[in-house]
């Protein structure tokens, strides 16, 4: 599949995101439920993206795989998409104006899309594999920050695994102390996107699920960013331990001698 076909594959799910939240965004009809603990919910919100997006997208590409936060996974194709309807699910939920869906279409273990739309502010951050990373249509850079003091840096509160939670609370003290800014966001997506548009300096956050991370990875990529994992390990898109920088060494030299 050329670029070509690709970016038209981007325009089909844009305008199906602002459409499916156009209509849900000022929604407050929803039930909450708990899934693994009472701090990993889901909204039926949630499930109604996801299942609206696995037949629209099934239909787009019909190849291809699925494998999304709400529903069963088809896993076994060379072309699968990584959907993930609300990241940002406790954010939404609240009423708080800080949530996206992410869309990535991946062929093998590579990522060749990825979509992430911001219904509050109307953003859409896109990128297709080699053609750079963009907002609303504009080409998008990552920053030239090469001192920590100077970064802004963004991570998340992972309460899935006890040692990934134990960990950052306590790299959360060191980046306080030696970076400009700290920001936890709830949105893992959005914290990528950040990076791509040079928002954010660093970001980092263990114990993530790949549609999490998926298009925010080639959006940062594409904007001239670099991905690796935050625990000393092969970066592992499907368990992923994620380190997204601005791509300058010295940073990210400083960054792991000084937090991690």
């Amino acid at each position: 599949m050329d670029n070509g076909s690709l970016e038209k594959i981007v325009d089909e799910v844009k305008k199906k995101l602002y459409e499916i939240w156009r209509e849900k965004l000022f929604s407050r009809r929803f039930k909450v439920d708990r899934k693994s603990s009472f701090r990993d919910i889901v909204t039926t919100i949630d499930i109604e993206i996801e299942e609206e997006l696995k037949e629209f997208l099934g239909k787009l590409l019909s190849d291809a795989g699925y494998l999304g936060e709400e529903t069963v996974g088809i896993t076994n194709k060379e072309m699968m998409w990584v959907v993930d309807p609300i990241d940002g699910t406790t954010n939404f939920s609240r009423g708080t104006p800080h949530f996206c869906t992410s869309v990535a279409l991946m062929k093998k273990d590579s990522v060749i899309l990825g979509v992430v739309y911001d219904p509050n502010t109307r953003e859409t951050f896109w990128a297709v594999n080699g053609k750079g990373s963009y907002l609303n249509g504009k080409k998008l850079k990552v920053s030239s920050t090469s001192e920590l003091k100077e970064a802004s840096i963004h991570t998340g509160l992972q309460y899935s695994s006890d040692t990934a939670y134990t960990r950052v609370v306590e790299r959360i003290s060191k980046a306080v102390k030696h970076s400009r800014a700290l920001r936890i966001t709830g949105s893992a997506a959005l914290d990528l996107c950040y990076v791509a548009s040079g928002r954010a300096d660093v970001f980092w956050e263990e114990a993530l699920n790949p549609w999490d991370v998926a298009a925010g990875i080639l959006l940062v990529k594409e904007a001239g960013g670099d991905i690796q994992s935050c625990t000393g390990e092969t970066f592992d898109i499907f368990a992923p331990d994620i380190l997204a920088y601005n791509g300058n060494k010295k940073l990210i030299m400083e960054f792991t001698d000084k937090i991690l």
